[in-house]
């Protein structure tokens, strides 16, 4: 940097003065430092804490079951990132099932994993999910 004299501050004085003011942009980067995320293998491994390793709807147990996320990225489901309360593990015949058809089955998982956040009893709705992705794979 140059100064022909116009300044009033040292070189030091101005680049302590940039530091310390408050921009959006630095508070993000700031709060992104200080939430830290979980990557996409931890996640994986809590859910198969809670879930169990095996495919939700098929039973099939691990490994190869791929890690869904229920509610799409583009659709506010984490922005992009993976998180718990929206990831399943499914086989990858019922992972391929799932996405040929998203109006069915985003809203039946997604309330499956409420009533589980909540603490009721999933049971009835595991059990009806199950029937339906073994009618729909059979036919």
């Amino acid at each position: 940097m140059f100064d022909f004299g116009l300044n009033s501050y040292s070189k030091e004085q101005q680049l302590g003065r940039r530091r310390e003011s408050k921009t959006p942009l630095r508070d993000r980067k700031q709060n992104k430092n200080e939430d830290k995320e979980l990557t996409k293998e931890q996640v994986r491994a809590v859910v198969k804490k809670r879930d169990g390793n095996w495919c939700l709807l098929s039973g099939k147990p691990g490994p190869g079951l791929h890690l869904h996320r229920v509610k799409y990225s583009g659709m506010g489901g984490g922005g992009g990132k993976y998180e718990v309360w929206n990831c399943v593990l499914l086989s990858t015949q019922m992972h391929d099932l799932v996405h040929s058809n998203k109006k069915y089955w985003m809203p039946r998982l997604l309330i499956y994993l409420q009533n589980m956040k909540d603490g009721k009893d999933t049971s009835k709705i595991l059990s009806e999910l199950r029937n339906k992705a073994t009618e729909r794979v059979v036919t």
